[in-house]
């Protein structure tokens, strides 16, 4: 994980201006120090800025390349001491939220929320969030398999499972990682109208997104269970992973990156995932930043995923474009389930799906198996074993001489 949340700090990035509409309402989305979950920013990044009714720009502690899971590398538009005021401010999971690394940002949340502006936390970016005083006598949500945790370190918040989104007040926070879609629709919604939300909503395609709800979406309440397996066997035992280049050119979509890099890279543990692209400085579809391998300097790239519409051409390397593998009615992330279960299996993708809060795809029939992580469970198992037989071996040979 530690190779694949590490930023890239040896492009020299240029300059920019960004001209802000005083008529539109600031969104500030924040960029971890220490790194930050991919779609937890690149999801609303999306939603709010296409729409004219938002102005959208990131945020971290200071201007220098940060990380995003899926071995991402974000280039933030300003630091705190800079950044233009917003009207509201979008907390993602940072790798370390109570870190001093951090403490400038949680500061900037605090100012942000005194001065009357909405903070929208999304999945995990809850912990950043109960580290100040924004969350006290309120109710919130976040990833499932934190919310336990929370209630026995954060007792003067009630934490409710199985919501998508809740809303108090001037706070709102959401489920586990693609929920942040959900939760920015809902400020689409709130602030542009049911139309502008429909019109983002239908070109994402979430999966039972009801654009006229207004009340809580409910969601199965999860906990962690056998079935899990493969997130901890893919987490902990990384040797041997392909290399999956993602192919990124100017304008492609930030969910369908963070799709991409999510799955693969942070989720699923499948693939170390390297972004290539022709120059090492590559813009997405609302104007993030990202950092990328220029494609002839990338080397040893078992696979291709081209998440957008670059033409891309490494020889011997086989190419995977999910949009031309969607169906009707597909977000970003199907295709690319899908993939990884007919690679690796059910089990795989059922908890990829699981672990970003995300309604599971029908699945192919035809499911791969997963035997890199089967051969290194059992050659873990059979070095832990090998001191006890090695023991009972020379105990036996002392005892009989």
């Amino acid at each position: 994980m530690s190779r694949d949340f590490t930023a890239r700090t040896d492009v020299a990035v240029p300059a920019r201006t960004l001209n802000h509409d005083p008529g539109r309402i600031r969104v500030a989305v924040l960029l971890g120090a220490s790194g930050s979950v991919a779609t937890d920013v690149l999801g609303p990044y999306d939603v709010l800025a296409d729409s004219s009714r938002f102005d959208v720009y990131t945020v971290s502690v200071g201007t220098d390349p940060v990380a995003l899971s899926g071995g991402l590398t974000a280039v933030p538009d300003y630091g705190v001491d800079n950044a233009p005021a917003p009207q509201i401010v979008v907390v993602p999971a940072f790798t370390d939220p109570g870190g001093d690394a951090e403490k400038p940002l949680r500061n900037f949340i605090e100012k942000v929320h005194d001065r009357g502006g909405l903070v929208m936390s999304v999945c995990a970016g809850a912990r950043v969030l109960a580290r100040t005083d924004v969350l006290d006598g309120r109710r919130a949500t976040s990833f499932w398999s934190d919310i336990g945790g929370l209630r026995r370190s954060n007792p003067r918040t009630t934490w409710v499972d199985g919501v998508r989104w809740l809303r108090d007040g001037d706070v709102m926070t959401t489920a586990g990682v693609s929920s942040g879609i959900i939760g920015a629709l809902h400020l689409v919604r709130e602030n542009a109208g049911a139309e502008e939300a429909r019109r983002i909503g239908e070109r994402i395609s979430y999966p039972g997104w009801d654009p006229t709800a207004t009340t809580e979406e409910s969601i199965p309440v999860r906990r962690v269970a056998a079935a899990d397996y493969p997130y901890p066997l893919h987490a902990t035992l990384p040797w041997f992973q392909p290399t999956y280049g993602l192919g990124l050119v100017d304008g492609t979509g930030e969910i369908d990156i963070a799709a991409a890099a999510e799955l693969y890279g942070g989720v699923a543990f499948t693939a170390h995932v390297v972004p290539v692209a022709e120059r090492p400085i590559v813009t997405t579809a609302h104007g993030l930043r990202l950092i990328a391998t220029p494609i002839d300097q990338a080397h040893g790239l078992d696979r291709l995923v081209v998440p957008g519409t670059g033409q891309f051409a490494v020889d011997g390397v086989p190419v995977f474009r999910p949009r031309a593998e969607a169906r009707p009615g597909d977000s970003a992330f199907d295709p690319i389930l899908r993939d990884i279960a007919a690679r690796d299996g059910h089990a795989v993708a059922t908890t990829a799906a699981k672990y970003i809060e995300y309604p599971r795809p029908e699945l192919p029939a035809d499911a791969g198996t997963p035997w890199r992580i089967i051969a290194l469970t059992a050659v873990t198992a059979l070095l832990a074993v090998a001191p006890f037989v090695r023991r009972r071996r020379t105990t036996h040979a002392e005892a009989t001489r």
